[in-house]
């Protein structure tokens, strides 16, 4: 009897044992799930910040691309039909000294930006002139000084000097007193040059928002077609692309910055003449197709 209770109690301590290692085991079992897991979520997160991180890199990449072409790129914004957004607009109208224009024929608007550039400009010009063609030049403030001359003789013969800010900066990212600054000062030298009561404007990179179209007190001119001039600086390249997407109304980017874009410039305005075009200015075509062009509107063509 006492030998049974003895091989009892043995197998009892043995029990507990083998039941405490059992335990043991399952705790650092359940510590080792937990740790991983925690791991886990650990590189799962490393992983989205990584994935955001690209993504900003690349935005970055984006916004420095944008910001080294400043002075020729714009960026794609074409619009095809009048965007008001005010309630309030005013007509401006701007009657054409010129009377050959037949308000029932095609007629195109070729625009420059970025200029005046110098023997390029004058090129153009010369293209213009040779064909009773006549553009818009879309001039910025840092390229007006020494270029005073040019600037009155695309008055003088016939073509419209209009506004491409100060230094080319986007206006929607502007306070109230830059964006004045941006559009004035070179507003202003523009009538004290040419004798023009109004003075078209078009944005850099076309940006603008509710606050920049309240604030201009000039039609804002927008395009349709953009050539692309800046990128390829290949003449035919240039010509190719306005004779696939030419059409009565359409508002054409070029860039007066490269003697590649006179070039084509020369091409251009034979073939568009040959086709049938009239070749006018923004406001010509505004007032022959609206009966003027109204602040607080984007103009991105005239069509009939």
């Amino acid at each position: 009897m006492k030998n049974r209770i003895i091989i009892l109690i043995i197998s009892i301590i043995i029990a507990l044992i083998v039941l405490g290692i059992g335990l043991y085991g399952l705790s650092n079992t359940k510590e080792d799930n937990k740790d991983k897991a925690t791991n886990g979520e650990i590189e799962k997160s490393t992983g989205i910040e990584n994935e955001f991180s690209d993504i900003s890199t690349e935005e970055s990449d984006d916004e420095e691309s944008i910001s080294e072409e400043s002075n020729s790129e714009e960026t794609d914004v074409s619009e095809k039909e009048e965007t008001s957004t005010s309630g309030n607009d005013v007509l401006v109208s701007i009657v054409p000294e010129t009377s050959d224009i037949d308000p029932n024929k095609p007629m195109v608007a070729l625009t420059y930006d970025d200029g005046p550039a110098g023997n390029n400009t004058l090129r153009i010009l010369d293209s213009l002139k040779k064909y009773n063609a006549r553009a818009t030049f879309f001039v910025v403030g840092y390229n007006l000084d020494g270029n005073e001359d040019i600037i009155k003789k695309i008055a003088e013969q016939g073509s419209e000097v209009a506004n491409h800010t100060a230094s080319h900066k986007d206006l929607a990212k502007l306070t109230t007193e830059e964006l004045n600054y941006e559009v004035n000062s070179v507003a202003d030298k523009i009538k004290s040059l040419t004798g023009q009561k109004n003075v078209l404007i078009r944005p850099p990179y076309g940006s603008v928002n509710d606050f920049v179209m309240s604030s201009l007190t000039e039609p804002v001119i927008l395009w349709s077609i953009d050539t692309e001039d800046w990128k390829t600086k290949n003449p035919e390249a240039t010509l190719n692309h306005v004779k696939a997407t030419v059409y009565d109304g359409a508002i054409i980017l070029m860039h007066d910055l490269h003697s590649e874009t006179a070039d084509a410039t020369e091409m251009l305005v034979e073939w568009l003449t040959n086709e049938g075009y009239q070749i006018v200015t923004v406001s010509e075509m505004g007032y022959y197709r609206r009966g003027g062009l109204q602040t607080g509107v984007r103009y991105g063509s005239l069509q009939p």
